[in-house]
């Protein structure tokens, strides 16, 4: 993924449950699926959208406001503008605020439209008033009249009505510097192109479960530079073997390995060439045989026990069968509500709610079982054991005889 661009929250429509989450656009394909793991949509619920930060596109935040309700296409769209060099931002803030012009509501299919455009454009870059466009244009060539002109008379010109003559002529804008850098002159000289349309309403599985980039620098050859091959696995052993060769060597041990996306994002920036790449091809065939239904409370296991580790968070894969999740309980005050309606008659429950502390009831409902709250719903030990953290578990003193003198 390029550059965030944008921020968002995600939660349920409906606002009947606290799940919500927070995420940075544009977002892999497995980062979206997590955020859908905690959002929990209800069947038949709908999605809120909110766009919490705009970043460089604040130009967006008028169009954005009420039609970003399709995550992936507005993921598509933060995903279009990270490729963007800074003369193609400023081209694209002009076209959006050409649009803007015409006074007409900009959809979210038009703005990606408009990403996929920008070469559609001239930019002069910081030329943002019409006085120095028509200096500009005077100075290169675009106004004969001014042809053999002595230095003195050339600067009495009136290069404001020579801008301003030529921005209308050209139905160009200016994009204010700020925003997208110096800012510039933005003029449209071929027609726009056409993003492809985006069908899906939900981010679908990719094929992998890990995604690495893995690099080689040859500093030390006659011609020296960095080789870069994407591996998704799991992986044929053909596929592992033709990787290393490309990338020059002969074995894994002087790849550079970064992780670009993982069925467990929280472990992304734990897979690197620090870790032995052997481990990390079995973390990877370990997510493939991980079933939908019991992803997320291996994601829940992973942020109850702080994993930051790829030995542990396999270990944890093994035991994860010693764990209940609870997606339906999102806060404390889900599980003070739970315990009232099975406590109570469905009536005295409904009189009593508005009378309790449901957050303080909830807590000590969850230390008085050891339950830990997570992004994913509440997580339990089927034993009734309180969860340990990684840390925790490797602390515990070794039970053995003592020898008394």
């Amino acid at each position: 993924m390029g550059d965030e661009i944008f921020s968002v929250y995600l939660t349920p429509a409906d606002y009947s449950k606290l799940a919500y989450a927070k995420l940075d656009l544009p977002a892999s394909p497995w980062k979206l699926l997590d955020a859908m793991d905690k959002v929990r949509l209800p069947e038949g619920d709908s999605l809120y959208l909110e766009i919490t930060d705009y970043r460089d596109f604040e130009v967006l935040r008028s169009s954005l406001v009420c039609s970003a309700t399709n995550l992936l296409e507005l993921n598509d769209l933060a995903e279009r503008l990270s490729r963007l060099n800074e003369v193609q931002r400023i081209a694209f803030e002009g076209l959006v605020r050409v649009d803007f012009q015409k006074q007409e509501s900009i959809t979210l299919k038009r703005l990606r439209d408009l990403a996929e455009s920008v070469d559609c454009c001239h930019v002069v870059e910081s030329v943002v008033s019409d006085g120095q466009l028509g200096r500009f244009y005077a100075e290169n060539g675009f106004v004969p009249e001014v042809e053999g002109m002595s230095d003195a008379a050339f600067e009495l010109l009136d290069f404001e009505k020579v801008g301003k003559m030529a921005r209308m002529g050209e139905c160009g804008v200016y994009v204010p510097s700020g925003i997208s850098g110096l800012g510039g002159y933005v003029v449209q000289h071929s027609d726009l192109k056409s993003a492809p349309e985006i069908t899906l309403n939900q981010p679908v599985e990719p094929a992998y479960t890990i995604h690495l980039r893995l690099t080689a620098h040859h500093d030390n050859l006659p011609f020296a530079g960095t080789d870069v091959v994407d591996l998704k696995l799991p992986a044929e052993d053909n596929a592992l073997e033709m990787a290393v060769r490309c990338l020059g060597y002969v074995d894994w041990g002087a790849v550079e390995c970064t992780c670009m996306d993982c069925k467990v994002p929280q472990l992304a920036e734990h897979i690197t060439n620090a870790v032995p790449f052997e481990t990390i091809e079995r973390l990877g065939d370990v997510l493939a045989q991980m079933s939908a239904a019991a992803l997320p409370a291996y994601k829940a296991l992973m942020t109850a026990t702080h994993c930051q580790n790829i030995v542990d968070a396999l270990d944890l894969a093994e035991q994860l069968d010693e764990y209940i999740l609870s997606p339906s309980i999102a806060s404390p005050e889900d599980a003070a509500a739970e315990e009232l309606a099975f406590i109570l008659p469905e009536k005295a429950a409904k009189m009593i709610r508005p009378h309790i502390n449901l957050h303080t009831y909830g807590q000590a409902i969850l230390a008085s079982r050891n339950n830990i709250q997570t992004e994913y719903g509440l997580l339990e030990r089927r034993d009734g054991q309180s969860i340990q953290t990684i840390g925790q578990q490797k602390q515990e003193p070794q039970l053995g005889g003592m020898e008394l003198g």
